[in-house]
């Protein structure tokens, strides 16, 4: 019996052996011979044709040699079934996505690792490059800081009357919105920082009477209202506000009918505090100027902002233009001491890019991406999506299919309603969706971008369902990935 042993044990030992051998052959062969190579790792391969008991090591009795699968998937190295798995999705993918429109661009990651990539050239993300302005702004910030909005006096309250000199300082709070203009939005609640509580605080001192002069100080970001690389048709059509540091309303004066925005953002927005006040019976008889205030004043109130990892994740789950260029002078101004679209577009470049070195540089012109002068790479934006993660802060603004923000309305009668958690992206000619998709194993990260989208119909929407769908049938995790790759086509 020993000799037997001995024979069966370098059979099993060369047949070991050969399993990189095997692998790397298959990785050269069709899809379909990989699929039949992982599926002959789920069976056994060699086993004894004796059902007699076989002699341990100890000198005990062990197991039937019938009994014992040898190569089975359980043992396989980490590596082949990884391989086969990448070598799978790659054929599989790029058939199923060779008629898009082009350019385009498709990477995923699974298990921290990239699957699949097409077309390393960087396209035109549109508003999926909010991710981008996302990860620098929580590079420079603390995601529990407040942007603060301050109220300062060179005077002093007596008998309820305020007579002298008010500024009103912005702080680059997005949020700040009357109660009327949040209830204006079609989803509900938005989330804001509520004006009428400044009006509040300030009567809740005493003040009765205000005399003197209100004064806005927009001094924080520079008064470029737009960015300077954008056409005059997205002015037109506020596809953003006008920017200011003192910013109310997204920069929006009327919004019930016909939208039309502020001239002077920041003397509207002092303009619409005295009339706040005048509503809750404050007499008010002042001039309104805009200049930055002296050092030494007096805070009378202030206004605080929501946490900053909640108005990024806002930007990210209603795709706010506004606030995306608000946050990239924000970024600008903490990382090169300039509040401008240029200082903000130089430091995300710089910040995302030392954050994946490995990866090709972006190029950042604004923080919304309406600008068509932006470019980026599919595994860029996967793998910046798999450096945060899906349970992280980051993840969390993503919107969800058939549930919240810009996906609210898509996806309803999808397989991944509920399970794709992904930032859109819209402009002429141009659909893109980047974020995680929850399979029945784990989470597939991903990132689509098609440019030269025909312009009527529904293509690029479609392809965005197609490929989710598509999604949802990879296996996530070593030996379920591998068994994955046997599974009939859903």
């Amino acid at each position: 019996m020993r000799p037997l042993r001995t024979a069966v044990l370098a059979l099993l030992t060369a047949a070991a052996g050969l399993l990189p051998t095997v692998a790397a052959v298959r990785m050269n062969s069709s899809a379909d011979d990989a699929t039949a190579h992982a599926a002959s790792l789920r069976t056994p391969v060699l086993v004894s044709a004796l059902d007699e008991p076989v002699l341990d090591d100890a000198g005990g009795t062990g197991a039937a040699m019938s009994t014992l699968p040898l190569l089975r998937a359980e043992r396989a190295p980490e590596a082949l079934w990884r391989a086969a798995q990448q070598h799978h999705i790659g054929n599989e993918m790029t058939a199923f996505s060779s008629d898009w429109p082009q350019p385009h661009c498709l990477a995923i990651w699974i298990d921290g690792v990239e699957v699949f990539s097409s077309n390393p050239d960087p396209v035109i993300p549109a508003s999926v490059q909010k991710l981008i302005t996302a990860a620098a702004a929580l590079a420079v910030v603390d995601p529990g800081e407040e942007l603060v909005t301050k109220v300062l006096t060179d005077s002093e309250i007596a008998d309820g009357v305020l007579d002298g000199t008010v500024w009103v300082v912005g702080g680059g709070d997005p949020l700040i919105m009357t109660q009327s203009y949040a209830d204006s939005h079609r989803r509900q609640p938005q989330l804001r920082t509520p004006m009428e509580s400044l009006a509040d605080d300030l009567v809740g001192l005493g003040i009765e009477t205000l005399r003197g002069n209100l004064i806005a100080d927009e001094s924080r970001y520079d008064t470029t209202r737009f960015p300077e690389t954008w056409p005059q048709r997205y002015i037109t059509q506020l596809n953003s506000g006008p920017l200011s540091a003192l910013n109310l309303n997204d920069g929006i004066t009327g919004f019930t009918t016909t939208l039309s925005a502020a001239e002077h953002p920041a003397r509207w927005f002092v303009s619409t505090l005295a009339d706040l006040l005048r509503v809750r019976g404050v007499s008010v008889d002042v001039e309104i100027d805009v200049s930055a205030a002296p050092s030494g004043m007096s805070e009378l109130a202030r206004l605080t902002s929501p946490p900053l990892v909640e108005i990024i994740q806002q930007m990210l789950r209603e795709s706010n233009n506004t606030t995306a260029e608000m946050m990239l002078r924000e970024i600008g101004l903490r990382s090169a001491g300039e509040g401008s679209t240029p200082a903000g577009a130089g430091a995300a470049e710089r910040i995302v890019s030392d954050l994946l070195p490995d990866q090709s540089r972006p190029a950042v012109v604004d923080g919304s991406g309406l600008d068509r002068q932006n470019m980026v790479t599919c595994s860029f934006l996967a793998a910046l999506l798999d450096h945060y993660g899906p349970e992280s802060a980051f993840a969390a603004g993503l919107p969800v299919a058939a549930r919240t923000g810009t996906l609210s309305h898509r996806f309803a009668e999808h397989p991944a309603a509920g399970r794709l958690h992904a930032k859109t992206g819209l402009l002429t000619g141009v659909n893109a969706l980047a974020g995680f998709i929850e399979t029945d194993s784990g989470t597939v990260t991903f990132a689509q971008m098609l440019n030269g989208v025909p312009p009527e119909g529904r293509v690029g929407l479609e392809l965005q369902e197609s490929l989710a769908g598509q999604l949802l049938r990879y296996p996530v995790g070593d030996a379920a990935a591998l068994r994955g790759l046997t599974r009939a086509p859903a």
